[in-house]
């Protein structure tokens, strides 16, 4: 059975779920529908000899499966095929043969690659003048002796730089789902696989704070998956006394896992390998806090659009710091977006945002987001969109109409349809402002289809048949409403109990979990605010702090914002260099709220001590995107692993709490600046 073949039953068990069609599996192929058929008739031949029931076509080309189809049964037969079976192409054969000769040190003969391939020797000695061909790139040497067979001679490093290109050609995946690579890598008796190695990999880069951009950590595996499989291991191995760079460590750390010795060759070997690919300039380290602060900006450009209120969201800024370190780790991991949602959510929009946005995060990762990775951020995003609804308040709103009953209930339906709002009634519009006089319930907006001039009360003005504008404008308030009054954990906790007595049918059961339940929230925020302390106090000192009365420069700003740290010892000149460089390079993503910025860069650039400062400007600094002035500057360094990740809320919601800033400009002197910020 041909490549092609295999490939397409195993597709047709892949998507056993639903029934494909002759049309469909042409046009995936690019071939005629009547190859496709003759394609079929090569699977039920090879389906006959296991047997199970053979595949039928029928009228409409609908490929219906047999009752006795078995699917577990013909993928073990699929692996377990021989190259009788499975017909190799003349490019598959000629890198069967290579990879044979490459990773044998003794002579092969032509009669014993004809005999495991199961085809003729004439064909052979054919496919050896395509591959003498294909010597010619290399610097090794080919040599076919009449009476011993054939040898490749060349240097160990030419050696594993053909294995390593023959194995990419191959498409070694981390499944290696294809029969080809099962059968290479069972013929090559290969120990240690690709998917251990890559692994291990991603251990290491979680562990270094690595990140590698495009295809290059592929390529890193793919290397040392050949080294260590094929690699002769003569020679001193490294030791402690080895001068070694930052990257050296990936190939010690594979070889520890591996319990593989590295030897002074392999390390030599490995390090010219990522000198001649240019693979240096692609290794980033990503600083945990400028990475929250990129997230920030990303989702905050975000908000500006669809004004969700995402950035205040901080179990989603948390779970998108986590979510976007480990993004590039998936490999080839599919993500669908749900052909059905909650309709309140505008996927298709959130997607493009998502998608126009990325850019702010790949300039700061160095490598291009996926379609799949940005369908992931999607997702988190929807799931906290979704999470935060289900705690909030129910929205209070009034449905008027002109005067038909008629017209406000079906207006009253659409709603219900849409949004999830407590609707007091559906009142016409002669009588609303009467009758809410003496609501004792409280309205959060009116909902109408004609004016109503009141100042007591917001009205949205819609149409009878709702349209996008109208869902538009009833969402954006919604938002605003929520804002104001977000939930409190006792609301929260109201809705986590009653959904318990809405599931446990058994009362005497309910109560006792609501009773257990809500003693146990009550004793752990008891606790919680014993322990909680403002994390501003660990670091910020009075004497870090500065108050400039006139505008400047943002460069300068930074410039003076850093001052005391430098002055004191915490950081060098280089640091602040490379925040401003920053900000260049990456944007506005350091202001974090309203009116506050956060300098900031990697501890690998001249930090010597944990610190913080803060630079007020009453008048306020302009930076490099948005007209929106900062008043406060603050510049962070850390020079461990410390989570600083709380100190950095605290800073941002300054510019998130009503009248903070306001509050801090009107301060006269760093003393009464230091109480305010460190303060309970």
């Amino acid at each position: 059975m041909r490549r092609r073949s295999t490939e397409i039953i195993q597709k047709i068990i892949r998507d056993s779920d639903r029934t494909l069609t002759v049309r469909e599996l042409a046009s995936h192929y690019g071939i005629s529908q009547k190859t496709l058929k003759n394609d079929i008739k090569e699977i039920n031949q090879f389906l006959r000899t296991i047997p199970v029931g053979e595949i039928r076509t029928t009228e409409e080309g609908k490929l219906i499966l047999g009752s006795d189809f078995d699917e577990d049964v013909v993928e073990n037969y699929l692996y377990e095929m021989d190259a009788y079976m499975y017909k190799l192409s003349p490019k598959e054969r000629q890198i069967y043969i290579l990879m044979e000769l490459a990773s044998s040190q003794t002579y092969i003969t032509m009669q014993h690659i004809a005999e495991e391939l199961y085809v003729s020797r004439i064909t052979i000695v054919n496919d050896m003048e395509v591959i003498k061909e294909s010597m010619k790139s290399f610097q090794g040497k080919l040599i076919l002796d009449s009476g011993k067979g054939m040898l490749l001679k060349f240097q160990e490093k030419e050696r594993i730089s053909i294995l390593v290109e023959l194995y990419r050609s191959i498409a070694i995946n981390v499944e290696n789902e294809g029969f080809f690579q099962r059968m290479i890598l069972n013929r090559m008796e290969i120990k240690h696989s690709f998917s251990i190695l890559f692994e291990y990999m991603q251990e290491y880069m979680k562990v270094s704070n690595l990140v590698f951009i495009e295809d290059v950590f592929y390529d890193i595996v793919l290397y040392l998956f050949v080294v260590f499989n094929f690699c002769r291991r003569e020679g001193r191995a490294v030791t402690g006394r080895t001068p070694l760079s930052g990257i050296d460590h990936m190939i010690l750390y594979a070889g520890h896992m591996l319990e593989v010795t590295v030897t002074e060759d392999m390390m030599k070997g490995f390090r010219e390998y990522i000198a001649d690919h240019k693979l240096y300039s692609f290794v980033k380290t990503v600083d945990e806090i400028e990475l929250y602060k990129v997230i920030m900006n990303f989702v905050g450009k975000i908000d500006q659009e669809m004004n969700l209120d995402l950035v205040s969201d901080t179990k989603l800024m948390d779970s998108l710091l986590m979510h976007i370190r480990s993004i590039k780790d998936w490999g080839n991991y599919e993500v669908e977006l749900p052909k059905e949602y909650d309709s309140s959510i505008n996927y298709e929009r959130l997607e493009e945002l998502v998608s126009q946005y990325a850019y702010i995060l790949e300039g700061f990762l160095s490598y291009h987001l996926s379609g799949n990775m940005k369908k992931s951020i999607v997702i988190h995003i929807c799931v906290a969109i979704i999470r935060n609804r289900r705690y909030l308040p129910k929205i209070s709103v009034v449905i008027v109409c002109p005067g038909s009953m008629a017209t406000g209930k079906y207006l009253e339906a659409q709603i219900k349809n849409y949004f999830d709002f407590n609707i007091i009634g559906v009142l016409a519009a002669h009588e609303v402002i009467g009758r809410l006089k003496y609501n004792a319930e409280p309205v959060d907006f009116i909902i109408s289809t004609v004016p109503i001039h009141t100042k007591e009360y917001q009205v949205i003005k819609v149409h009878p048949f709702l349209q996008m504008d109208d869902l538009n404008q009833i969402q954006r308030l919604t938002f605003q409403k929520h804002t104001l009054k977000p939930a409190t954990m006792q609301h929260k906790t109201e809705v986590l109990l009653g959904q318990i007595r809405t599931i446990i049918e058994d009362e005497e059961l309910a109560d006792t979990l609501c009773k257990t339940i809500g003693g146990v929230i009550k004793e752990y925020q008891r606790e919680k605010g014993k322990e909680r302390v403002n994390p501003l106090m660990e670091l910020l000192r009075e004497d870090m702090i500065e108050i400039e009365e006139a505008s400047m420069p943002w460069r300068e700003a930074m410039h003076r914002a850093a001052a005391p740290l430098e002055d004191q010892g915490y950081i060098s000149a280089e640091y602040i260099k490379k925040s401003i460089q920053n900000v260049e390079e990456y944007g506005d993503y350091i202001v974090v709220s309203r009116g506050v910025a956060l300098a900031h860069a990697g501890r690998e650039h001249g930090v010597y001590k944990d610190g913080l400062s803060l630079l007020v400007i009453k008048e306020g600094v302009i930076f490099t995107e948005s007209e929106d002035p900062v008043y406060l500057l603050f510049c962070f360094a850390c020079v461990g692993e410390e989570e600083y990740l709380e100190l950095i809320k605290r800073i941002i919601q300054l510019g998130r709490a009503e009248g903070k800033i306001e509050e801090v400009l009107a301060l006269a002197g760093t003393k009464a600046v230091y109480e305010y910020m460190t303060a309970e």
